[in-house]
Formats: C-alpha cells, structure tokens, sequence
C-alpha cells in the first residue's frame, strides 16, 4: 500500500504550529431561559467552516462550547463527544475570543436595534391614527 507523504506538519520538532486566522459570526441571538445564549460559525485560514458553537453562560461566564453529538456507552450512560475541536490551547483561546468578541459585538448591534421598538413609552405617540392610509389595488 503507498503512503501519502505530503503532509508537513510539525513532525515533532518543539516548534509551535502558528494559528490560523479565524473569523467568527453569530448565528442566532438565544433569549429563553436556559444558558444558551447565541449560536456561531467560525472559519479557519480561510479554507474550513465550522457550524453550531454555541455560547454558554455558565457560573464561571460565558464560555463557547464546540458542535457535539450524543450517545449511549455499552453502561447505557449519554455521552458526548465534538464533532471539532482545537487541538491546542492557543487554537481554542483564539476561538473563544473570537466567538465573545462577535457574540458581544451582536449583542451591541441588538439593543440599538430594539431601542426604537419601545412604542407607548414616549409621549408622542398617538394610538389613534388620524386618517387611514389609502390603498390601492395592483393592477
């Protein structure tokens, strides 16, 4: 059987493998009452996407939790186990940093959304229109 020799990883000479770039974005904001807090993407270099993080809130903060799956050991005890996951410390640092930073960011972007929703609150706003808008039918 030939081997594949065109990898050229780290081949074990104490030098650290730089980080790839990595972007991150915010799925979906989560309100309910749970400690999940908003769905993410990241990619990484530029060359691999990686779906369904999600951010936790937990006792210690927020924290960002890999895509992971369940199942049943031969004990029947759940399981889990990531779909991906950072192989080093430094990987999941500038993971997790990332993720916050957009999570944070989304959150920003959120309540200045929500900022002009609050109709009933002023007291400029009238519950009555004064005339109804004309319509007409398309033609």
């Amino acid at each position: 059987m030939a081997t594949n020799n065109n990898y050229k990883g780290n081949n074990n000479t104490g030098k650290k493998a730089p980080t790839p770039r990595i972007s991150a974005k915010i799925d979906n904001l989560v309100d309910n009452n749970t400690n999940l807090r908003a769905f993410a993407s990241i990619t990484v270099g530029g060359a691999i996407a990686v779906h369904g993080l999600r951010v936790m809130d937990s006792k210690k903060g927020l924290f960002v939790s890999m895509p992971s799956y369940s199942y049943e050991d031969h004990n029947g005890e759940t399981k889990y186990a990531d779909y991906a996951h950072p192989i080093s410390k430094e990987a999941r640092d500038a993971i997790n940093t990332k993720v916050l930073d957009a999570y944070e960011q989304a959150l920003e972007e959120s309540e200045t959304e929500n900022e002009g929703e609050g109709y009933g609150e002023s007291e400029d706003y009238d519950s009555e229109p004064d005339e109804a808008p004309s319509f007409r039918p398309r033609m």
